[in-house]
This record gives structure tokens, sequence and C-alpha cells, in this order.
């Protein structure tokens, strides 16, 4: 033990010197975004940290522009001082432009072949020019823009109506026969960036759109989740604002075996807590409290209804229900699907179950 003593110590000071020198000898980028410019070049932008002292959330921006995402890594690096790579970027977005113009297998393509990227890096569209959302200096000034952005989708995610989204996920939803799949939309408004609703893809295009008003059900619709925030207007003479945190949503799903007249039944839980109302009524009234839960269901179902209609009129299916309608009818194709669902009786029924008022009256 006392002679593999120095060899043990002698390989821990060799690692913790080995990590600086890396750090200092490359351009490690944290974000990286696309826009399309004249000439149908592609114009990359990266964000990369600064690593020295007394220098917390400092960074610099770099750009190259090429015909290919993939060749502007390149590009970048030959005009920088150290080469530019890829290992750490928590986030890549495209512009909506550029989406429509070129597609997003294309642009996506080399970010499952590149083994520097991981299959947690989120991916994002921007309404307006990507250049313009890096630009933006984050409200927190010991972070990057990079940082700051990822860790704003990931926050819709775990605690807002954002639905789960990474690299990995949209691949495996897009990359199947007929895939559907979707992406988080960010829009600067001012001098700040917001997330605002859902991109959605069929196949390589991005053909719509959840709106803001919408992510909730969406999110319900796609999967289990915490901590969601509803509002809507009860049904009285004053239409008063009614604010619900889910404290657990989620759906299942009837799925009928005919042939002949198929049929999806969906089934939405919510099991929500009132967190604002609107109303001067005693909220510890239990027949106030049914109320609330039947305009909330109702409010749901339209909702709900009325967005897979428009999923149905469009043809594009992002809350998977093809997969759900194969389970039990293991014989059924993709051409199949394609005739059958655009007419498919699809319902949408709510249970909202309110378990908390909060503890004011």
């Amino acid at each position: 033990m006392r002679k593999l003593l120095p060899a043990i110590l002698a390989l821990s000071l060799l690692c913790s010197c080995a990590q600086p020198r890396v750090v200092d000898e490359v351009n490690m980028s944290q974000a990286i975004g696309y826009d399309l410019i004249k000439d149908d070049m592609i114009e990359g932008i990266f964000v990369i940290p600064i690593f020295q002292q007394d220098t917390m959330g400092k960074y610099q921006i770099l750009s190259g522009k090429s015909t290919t995402a993939s060749d502007v890594q390149a590009v970048v690096s030959k005009k920088a001082d150290k080469p530019v790579l890829l290992g750490q970027t928590r986030i890549i977005l495209f512009s909506e432009e550029i989406v429509h113009k070129i597609g997003i297998t294309e642009l996506t393509d080399y970010l499952y072949r590149d083994p520097q990227l991981g299959n947690r890096i989120i991916l994002g569209i921007v309404e307006g020019k990507v250049k313009d959302v890096i630009n933006t200096k984050p409200p927190n000034s010991n972070v990057n823009i990079g940082i700051f952005l990822s860790d704003l989708i990931k926050q819709q995610n775990i605690t807002g109506n954002g639905p789960d989204t990474n690299l990995h996920l949209f691949l495996r939803h897009s990359l199947e026969s007929g895939g559907d799949s979707y992406l988080p939309i960010i829009i600067k408004r001012g001098n700040h960036v917001a997330v605002s609703g859902n991109a959605l893809f069929h196949e390589n295009k991005m053909v719509s759109k959840v709106k803001t008003g919408d992510m909730f059900v969406f999110k319900t619709l796609v999967q289990f989740h915490r901590r969601g925030i509803y509002k809507f207007k009860l049904k009285d003479k004053k239409k008063s604002y009614i604010v619900v945190e889910s404290i657990r949503s989620g759906s299942n799903y009837n799925i009928s075996d005919s042939e002949s007249q198929p049929s999806i039944t969906i089934n939405i839980k919510i099991n929500g807590q009132i967190k604002e109302s609107m109303r001067s009524d005693d909220l510890t009234n239990r027949e106030m409290v049914k109320k609330i839960e039947h305009d909330m269901e109702d409010d749901l179902s339209r909702q709900a209804n009325r967005l897979i209609a428009e999923f149905q009129k469009k043809n594009i299916d992002p809350i998977g229900l093809k997969e759900k309608y194969r389970a039990k009818n293991k014989k059924m194709t993709y051409e199949q699907w394609k005739k059958i669902y655009p007419t498919m009786d699809i319902k949408v029924k709510t249970k909202v179950n309110i378990i908390q008022t909060g503890v004011s009256e």
C-alpha cells in the first residue's frame, strides 16, 4: 500500500493539472445558433465562456458563415485564436426561417453523428433572428446567455407548462415512420427573451405551433407532469379569472379495436390547488369548489378537443396517438393510419379534483 500511495498521488496531480491546461487551449462552446442569411448561406453563432479569474459570467460570441451547419464550426475555428469545440454545448437554436427553408432533418443530421455532443442537449426554435436572442444580455450577470437559455427552458419543463424535450427525444420522435415531434419556441420581447409555445414538426418540416395559452393542455396530453399553471374564466356574471396550479396531471387512453369505426377516448385527470381567485367568495364553500372544478373541466375539454381537431386537419400527431393505437391494432401500417386518422372519432374527457383552496379566505 505504501508503494502504491506515491503513484496514486502523482496520478491525481496529473489529472488535476490536465483540465485547466485543456480549457486554456480551446474555445468550449456552451450555446450555438443558426440563422439563414443571403445567398442561402448559414451563419453560426457560438457562445464561448471566458475561463479566467474574476470573470464569472463573461463570455464571447464568435460567428462564421458557410453553406452547411456542420462546416460553420470549422470556419469559426479558423478565425479564432483557439479551436472551437462542442463538448460543453447545452443548447442549439435554429431560426424559424432556416427551418422552413432547409428542413430540420438536414440541420440536425450532424448533431447525432458528432461524438462531442450529448443526447441531452436542448434544441429550440427562434421567432426572428437567433443572433438577436444570443446577443440579449442575461438578467443574471453570473451566467452567460447560453446557460441562461438552457436553464430557462429546463425551468419551464420542470415547473411550468413546457413538455420535456432534448436531442434524444426529438430524434426518437422525428426519425420514426411519419415522425411527429415538437420543440420549444423562444421569442425576444424588448430586452428579454421568453418561451412562447411549441413548434410542431411532421417528418422534416415545421408545420404548426402550439400557442402559450394551449401549452398546459398540450403537455397534459403528452406526458404526466406536476406544477403546471392553468388560468381560465369562471362561468359567472363577472367571468372571474381562476388560476389553478396542477399538483399532478396526466391522461390515459381508451382505444377501440374496431376497424370499421376506429376511435380513441382520452381521459385527462387533474389534481390541483387554487393558486389565485378573482372572486370574493369563500373558497372553503364546497359548492363553489365544485363549480370551479366543473367549469375547469369544460374549459380543458373544449381546449383539448379543439387542439386535436387541428392536429387531425393537418394530419399531424405530436401527442403520439399513432403508437398508442398500433399497440392495440398491431397489423396497422403507417399508410393505413394516414387514411383513418384525419376522420377518426377522438374525444377528450376531463376530471378535475381541487384538493387545496389555499389558507386565506
